[in-house]
């Protein structure tokens, strides 16, 4: 079993709380249910050997439209990387057992009104 790292993007303003205590509960929340309802798209997957968080922060630039950049950094199996159906709900369920929890949000200063951020997520063990 291999570690990869997932992105996950979208459109959407997801609308990120203050920094304040409970915000990475928050943000957990929020992406879970983006998840769960499919409104984030798996645009990518590596092997985190050979991953760069400026793969990340590229969807954040044009020609992207995104908002928002979700990495779910975690271990899959063969048989998982073999469909993104199955990458996508390991990542739903990493999220909704608590097997990663939010390691760090990056968000451009681009002086607009939406705020574009990258989320990064990663197994517990790593910490």
């Amino acid at each position: 079993m291999n570690t990869y790292t997932m992105t996950f993007v979208s459109g959407d303003v997801l609308g990120l709380p203050a920094d304040t205590e409970p915000r990475d509960r928050i943000i957990s929340g929020i992406v879970t249910e983006k998840l769960s309802k499919h409104e984030l798209e798996l645009a990518d997957f590596n092997w985190s050997g050979n991953y760069s968080f400026d793969n990340s922060l590229s969807y954040l630039s044009e020609p992207y439209k995104c908002n928002v950049v979700v990495e779910v950094r975690i271990n899959l199996d063969l048989n998982t990387i073999l469909s993104r159906k199955a990458i996508y709900d390991r990542c739903l369920d990493a999220l909704m057992l608590h097997e990663v929890f939010l390691t760090g949000v990056k968000c451009l200063d681009n002086n607009q009104s939406d705020l574009k951020c990258v989320l990064c997520f990663d197994m517990k063990s790593a910490a």
